[in-house]
C-alpha cells in the first residue's frame, strides 16, 4: 500500500508540473509575434522593416500555412522591430526567422554592416537563416504572395534549400555571408530574388498577384557594400567552382542529335604552384538525360551505358572552362574573391599585410577542367 501511495503521489506531481509548465508556455506564445521573415527597405526615417508573422493567438493561423505582414519604420533595424512589437502588442520573436531580404533601394545605396552585425550577434536569431536581396522592394516581395497557398518566407526558404542540388544555383546563409565579409578580401554574395508575374488568376482571390520566384541572379558585396551583379555565364562559373553545388547542365550535339548532360558529382582542388600561380583543378562527372530537365538522378537520367564521344566531352570541357573564366575575369575587374583564391595563399604562406592587399587581378590562375561520364 505504501508503494502504491508513492507511485500515485509521483504521478500527481508530474502531471501538476506538466500542467503548470504548459500554462506558462501557452501564455508565453500568446504574448509573442513569431517572425518567420524580415524585409528591409529604406524610408525617410531610416529603415522600413516588413515582418511576416505567424501569431499563435490568432485563430485559424497555422505555422506553414497562413501568415500576415506588418511594416514599421525606425532609425535602425532594432527600433523598427520594436515598432512592430508596439503595433502588434506582442513581443517580436526572431528565433524562428527563416529569411532576411534586403530591398534594392537599401542594399545598392547603403553599408549593411550595422544590420548584419545586429542579426549575427542576436542571441535568438538563427545563423542558418537565408539572407538575400530583392529586385525592387522587400516589402512588396513579402506582399506578393506565391503561386501556392503558402507564406513567402516558407516558400522561399524551401526553394533555397532545394535549389543547390536540383538546378545548380549557389545559395547563402547568414553565417556564410558574415564569414565571407570577414575573409581576406572581405567579399561574398547574396542571391537576388525576383517575382515573375503569371497570367493565371485565382478565382477566389482575383486581386492577388500570381506568379513564381526566380532566385538565379547573384549580387556581389564587399565589406557589406554592393559591388555588382553576375551575368548568367558568371553564375554558371560560380556554381561549377562550388563543390557543394551539382546539377549543372551542358547542351551538346552528337550525330546531329542534341544531348543534355547533367553533372552529378565533382571534385574541386585549389593549390599554389611555386611561381605563386593558383592551380584550379575541376573534375566533373555526369550523365546524359533524356530531356533538358535539371534532375540529377531519377527516371529522366539515361540508363544507356554508351560512352559519350570525345567531341562531346571536349565540348563540355570547353563550355565549363568558358563559364569559369568568365567568373574569374569578373573577379579581376571588380576585385572580389568568391572562390577562395586568397585563402589558397593563406594556407601556404600564412597571413600578411601584403596578402590582405593583394588584388585579385594580380593572381594568376591555371585552370584545368576534365569530364568523365558517370
Amino acid at each position: 500500500m505504501y508503494n502504491i501511495k508513492k507511485v500515485f503521489i509521483f504521478i500527481a506531481v508530474v502531471v501538476l508540473i506538466a500542467l503548470i509548465a504548459g500554462s506558462f508556455v501557452g501564455e508565453d506564445l500568446v504574448g509573442r509575434a513569431i517572425i518567420i521573415g524580415l524585409g528591409i527597405d529604406t524610408c525617410e526615417e531610416g529603415v522600413r522593416v516588413t515582418a511576416e508573422i505567424v501569431s499563435p493567438a490568432s485563430s485559424g493561423e497555422q505555422i506553414g500555412t497562413f501568415s500576415k505582414t506588418v511594416s514599421a519604420d525606425g532609425k535602425s533595424l532594432a527600433t523598427a522591430i520594436s515598432r512592430i512589437a508596439e503595433l502588434t502588442g506582442k513581443e517580436a520573436s526572431l528565433g524562428r526567422c527563416l529569411i532576411v531580404i534586403f530591398g534594392q533601394n537599401y542594399y545598392e545605396q547603403r553599408d549593411l554592416s550595422n544590420e548584419i552585425e545586429f542579426l549575427i550577434m542576436s542571441d535568438s536569431f538563427k545563423e542558418s537563416s537565408v539572407i538575400c536581396c530583392a529586385e525592387g522592394s522587400a516589402e512588396e516581395m513579402f506582399n506578393k504572395g506565391a503561386a501556392m497557398s503558402q507564406g513567402v518566407s516558407l516558400t522561399l526558404s524551401s526553394m533555397f534549400k532545394t535549389q543547390t542540388k536540383q538546378t545548380a544555383i549557389v545559395t547563402n546563409t547568414l553565417l556564410q555571408y558574415t564569414l565571407s565579409q570577414r575573409s581576406l578580401l572581405k567579399t561574398g554574395y547574396m542571391n537576388q530574388v525576383r517575382f515573375i508575374p503569371s497570367n493565371n488568376v485565382n478565382t477566389n482571390e482575383p486581386d492577388k498577384a500570381q506568379g513564381y520566384f526566380d532566385l538565379r541572379n547573384i549580387a556581389i558585396f564587399g565589406e557589406n557594400k554592393y559591388m555588382c551583379m553576375l551575368s548568367d555565364a558568371e553564375i554558371r562559373g560560380l556554381a561549377l567552382l562550388n563543390a557543394d553545388v551539382i546539377g549543372s547542365t551542358f547542351v551538346c550535339t552528337e550525330d546531329d542529335k542534341q544531348l543534355t548532360v547533367t553533372i552529378n558529382s565533382k571534385n574541386i582542388g585549389l593549390s599554389l604552384n611555386q611561381d605563386d600561380t593558383v592551380k584550379c583543378k575541376i573534375e566533373l562527372m555526369g550523365k546524359v538525360v533524356r530531356t533538358d530537365s535539371g534532375e540529377v538522378e531519377g527516371p529522366l537520367v539515361s540508363q544507356d551505358t554508351k560512352d559519350l564521344s570525345p567531341q562531346v566531352i571536349e565540348d563540355i570541357v570547353k563550355q565549363a572552362t568558358e563559364d569559369v573564366n568568365a567568373l574569374l575575369e569578373k573577379q579581376r575587374e571588380y576585385n572580389f574573391d568568391v572562390v577562395k583564391l586568397h585563402e589558397t595563399f593563406r594556407r601556404k604562406n600564412g597571413d600578411s599585410k601584403q596578402l590582405d592587399e593583394l588584388a585579385t587581378a594580380d593572381i594568376k590562375v591555371e585552370l584545368n577542367v576534365t569530364f568523365k561520364e558517370k
